[in-house]
């Protein structure tokens, strides 16, 4: 107790102007970031930095003029001027804002150096204004600080349900009517107000870390932005409050105590934020891996049902622990039994395992149909897919198609709590030679394969004669052109409606391998 006397309370009951700090310090630490949200939502961090270096040449003037209170008025006007220099380049010109921002900031501070290397004015100390000194606020400095503060909070406070929608959607606000010009000159204002009022605790060139950090942290928190304000607002005051202490005890400067704490918070909800933390990311995309295979072992078990965890895992992406632990989620689920290492679903477990291969199909059907994707990418994308579909959004797809019943590729699209329909036909290396068949469908497990098929013109609906079969390999006429297809292939390929045909006289072309 006696510890948390010495270091938090004996400052601020000894010395008045740590208490003059501390007020200092909360009010820049809450104006800036509510600024810093709208900043943050809007993409414009630069403009900040952009503001804060453009007011060297008013504090230069402001001191010459009227000395310590001079400063805030010239830094003030200055601030305006940029801010609104900035916005007339950028609204009259075809020049991009970050670029007319570069030439302002950089001009105006040139200035400012300009004009303190040829005045040399005796009192002021430029390592004060870049890096700040809260402990040297004065009864004058706080209340031109509090009144910049009280204006920006409240403005915000009014003006929040137009700041909010100009924010996010400027268009919109144009819309309905909202003056988006005047808007964006007001913010301008504000921003301009802000940067003036954190120039003695945090100085020019840390001020852009006060009017970014608070609100990217709470950007991580929350994605409402009255709630996002709080948040700001309450890693602004920490901020603060916790920089101007260890300035006094550390006897460091208070700009970069201030930001080093802000950044220090911001790494910290980086790290550990609930929902968009990096752990928290890390620990997701592992459930949501060690979900995705399980439904994978699902799939593989209604087509292969009844085999080894090994065997299933040649159908699969994924190492051993990986699936040993998708089996005893899908147990636990009671969606699969196992009795002597062997895999079978269960009633509800073939439900599951068919709904997922509905998704899968009906996805591949609405990418190729909707979307205009090649048949040979479709599994992969509907792979990566399936897993995140929204149910609601599954069955607008399936009404959008007018409820289809076979997938690009010739699969059935099974209906909910169906049972998986057999693959219609015969793999063509099962039929005789000398007749024709319509291909129904082609396999979809081998990429390089389903690519080979594509490029032959082996497709669903497509006309494909068998002429010769061999130890390895079969030769077909496909759209005119004879082909040499390797089991591996041909196997893949299932026809129907085989009926004689005459063979047609034409040259081999051969697909030597898989790769075709």
């Amino acid at each position: 107790m006696e510890t948390i006397f010495t270091l938090f309370l004996d400052p601020l009951l000894r010395y008045e102007f740590m208490r003059n700090a501390m007020l200092a310090a909360a009010i820049v630490g809450v104006s800036s970031a509510v600024l810093s949200c709208l900043l943050v939502v809007r993409h414009q961090a630069l403009l900040g930095d952009a503001v804060s270096h453009a007011v060297l040449p008013g504090v230069a003037i402001g001191w010459l003029a009227a000395r310590h209170v001079g400063i805030f008025w010239g830094a003030l006007t200055t601030a305006i001027l940029a801010g609104l220099a900035i916005t007339f380049v950028e609204r009259n010109s075809r020049v991009k804002r970050d670029a007319v921002m570069g030439i302002v900031f950089t001009f105006a501070f040139a200035v400012g150096l300009a004009i303190i290397s040829v005045a040399k004015p005796r009192g002021i100390d430029l390592f004060h204004v870049l890096l700040g000194n809260v402990l040297g606020v004065d009864r004058t400095d706080l209340l031109l600080t509090a009144a910049s503060g009280g204006i920006v909070v409240a403005v915000v406070v009014l003006l929040f349900r137009q700041l909010q929608l100009w924010s996010f959607d400027p268009v919109m606000a144009r819309s309905v009517g909202l003056r988006v010009g005047a808007l964006h000159y007001l913010f301008t204002a504000l921003l301009s107000a802000t940067i003036v009022a954190s120039l003695q605790a945090v100085g020019l060139v840390l001020v852009v870390a006060m009017l970014v950090t608070p609100g990217a942290t709470a950007y991580l928190l929350t994605r409402r932005l009255a709630t996002m304000m709080v948040a700001a607002s309450a890693v602004g005051l920490l901020s603060g409050v916790g920089g101007l202490y260890a300035s006094y005890h550390l006897d460091v400067a208070s700009g970069p105590a201030i930001v080093i704490l802000a950044s220090v918070v911001f790494a910290l909800t980086f790290a550990f934020a609930p929902r968009r933390g990096l752990v928290s990311q890390v620990r997701r995309r592992r459930v949501t891996g060690r979900r995705i295979l399980a439904e994978d072992l699902l799939k593989a078990l209604v087509k292969h049902d009844g085999v080894t965890a090994l065997e299933a895992a040649a159908h699969l992406r994924g190492d051993r622990a990986g699936l040993r632990s998708a089996v005893r989620r899908l147990t636990r689920a009671g969606w699969v039994t196992g009795h002597d290492g062997v895999l079978q679903l269960t009633a509800s477990g073939r439900q599951e395992a068919i709904r997922m291969v509905r998704t899968h199909r009906l996805l591949e059907r609405y990418l190729h149909d909707a979307e205009g994707l090649p048949i040979a990418d479709l599994h992969q994308a509907a792979d990566r897919l399936e897993h995140h579909v929204d149910p609601a959004a599954l069955e607008d797809m399936d009404r959008v198609l007018g409820r289809p019943t076979v997938d690009p590729h010739g699969h059935p699209i099974p209906r909910e709590a169906a049972t998986l329909a057999t693959i219609a036909g015969c793999p063509l290396t099962a039929c005789p030679p000398g007749h024709t068949g319509r291909v129904a469908m082609v396999g979809d497990d081998r990429e390089d394969l389903l690519a080979a098929m594509v490029r032959s013109g082996i497709v669903p609906q497509a006309e494909i004669t068998l002429l010769e079969r061999a130890d390895d390999h079969v030769i077909g006429v496909v759209a005119g052109r004879r082909m040499r297809l390797p089991d591996e292939l041909a196997e893949r390929v299932f026809v129907v409606e085989v009926h004689p045909a005459v063979p047609p006289a034409v040259p081999v072309e051969e697909i030597r391998d898989s790769g075709g």
